[in-house]
């Protein structure tokens, strides 16, 4: 199926109801005209030609010969005359519809290529980190191993066992690294806590933030160094988090920042539903900086079946100024796509457009949630090989459903994998979108001083 098919079909007939950039405007190419056929105008000059000639002998005068050039120029040339009035009619009433819909679709195109370019701009993703209860080893080599994390464990704060993967009381991984800076309390201030006697010292960081730090630890260069120009263009930091728990996650964010000795960059909470559409909203809003977006799951109390304890951050560039060579672009994420829960093969077939991918090149999935139908509905978007089971990289059934954190996952899995043959697709739940890996030796940019 080809590009501007694909978009007719799925922009016209599915329009998706959740995405900003929203093709149903442009409606349905505009039909062109049915030609003119031989036949019934050979019936028009046939019936003109019997008819006209009757009309002029019913009224020529019977005082004057029916002969000479004024009588046979009525009797031929009045007939052939009104059939040249009315072909000329029906001409140019075919070329007026042919041109309105030529025209029509000839701007309708126009718009519909400046609003795909416009979405098809991918985000280079800068870096990646996570840190995610992995028992010593790295994701590609628990991807590799195909051996499930999960386990039967108790939650923190509560009753029975359940099959979950989370991160063990005193896992190493949570330590305070004994270089760490001091934490000021204003960071870990809270309503509920009791005042902290100012003689104990400074207030040790709780796990969930030493986890956050590992995971902006691998991003820590690269923020660095995009923080050497002015503010105005400093990296902006979005959190994917539920609303009940937003104020304390933000909190935790920035005591990481913190720790991770990381500049005072803006933080702001989004959606934890929102996942990858996170880019879709940074790309309509046309900004230039650089975006890191982090997304966390702690569980003190119950935990259920089947999700993973987890963070991981991705640092994010809309690809306007050029980078400072200490900074590199390993992937580019195109624009995600949602579709319909019942009908998900819409939203695939969307991202391969967002992607400028044929699906049927695409030679690897990641996928992070369940999809009902998910094999069929690759299928039928065209993403013939990425629908084998050996093509599918399955998250969820080895680490776990992070929710929030899956597409960011899903990406930090694919950069560390190393698979640069061509486009990737991400799948979480009824998002998805197309990423490209790109290979080491075509990362490195030029530095540009942006300062104004």
């Amino acid at each position: 199926m080809c590009m501007w098919l694909s978009i007719d079909f799925v922009a016209t007939e599915r329009p998706l109801r959740v995405m900003p950039v929203d093709l149903s405007p442009a409606g349905r190419p505009s039909a062109y005209p049915p030609r003119m056929r031989f036949w019934p105008w050979a019936l028009t000059w046939f019936v003109c030609n019997v008819f006209g000639p009757v009309v002029v002998l019913l009224a020529w005068p019977k005082s004057e010969p029916a002969s000479g050039l004024r009588f046979w120029g009525l009797i031929i040339g009045m007939p052939n005359g009104l059939f040249l009035v009315l072909l000329g009619f029906g001409r140019a009433g075919y070329e007026g519809l042919w041109y309105r819909a030529y025209w029509r679709n000839h701007h309708r195109d126009r718009w519909l290529a400046k609003k795909i370019g416009f979405a098809q701009r991918p985000l280079y993703v800068l870096g990646a980190g996570y840190c995610l209860p992995l028992g010593g080893a790295s994701l590609s080599d628990v991807l590799i191993g195909k051996h499930s994390l999960m386990q039967v464990q108790a939650p923190r704060h509560g009753s029975g066992k359940v099959l979950c993967n989370r991160f063990e009381d005193n896992d190493p991984l949570l330590d305070d690294p004994s270089n760490d800076p001091p934490l000021d309390a204003s960071f870990m201030a809270d309503e509920e806590e009791t005042p902290t006697d100012n003689a104990a010292g400074p207030k040790k960081a709780d796990p969930v933030v030493q986890m956050i730090r590992a995971a902006l630890e691998p991003l820590a260069g690269s923020i660095q160094a995009l923080t050497r120009y002015e503010r105005a263009y400093w990296p902006q930091v979005r959190v994917l988090t539920e609303s009940d728990v937003a104020n304390m996650r933000l909190t935790q964010v920035r005591a990481a920042m913190h720790l991770a000795a990381l500049p005072p960059l803006e933080v702001r909470a989004v959606p934890a539903a929102d996942g990858l559409l996170v880019a879709d909203v940074w790309l309509d809003t046309h900004e230039s900086r650089p975006l890191l977006v982090i997304a966390a799951m702690w569980y003190d109390d119950d935990i259920d079946e089947s999700l993973a304890e987890g963070c991981v951050a991705a640092l994010l560039d809309a690809g306007c100024f050029g980078l400072p060579h200490e900074v590199s672009r390993k992937a580019a994420l195109h624009r995600p796509a949602v579709g319909d829960s019942a009908d998900p093969e819409y939203g695939f077939a969307n991202a391969a457009i967002w992607g400028k991918a044929d699906a049927a090149s695409v030679t690897r999935a990641w996928i992070t949630r369940p999809v009902e139908n998910c094999d069929r509905a690759l299928n039928a978007a065209g993403f013939v090989i990425a629908a084998k089971d050996a093509a599918q990289s399955r998250l969820d059934r080895m680490v776990g459903d992070m929710r929030a954190a899956n597409g960011l996952l899903a990406i930090a899995a694919a950069i560390e994998s190393g698979a640069s043959d061509g486009p990737q697709l991400v799948v979480d739940g009824s998002q998805s979108a197309i990423l490209h890996v790109l290979p080491q030796d075509q990362t490195a940019s030029t530095h540009v001083d942006i300062q104004r």
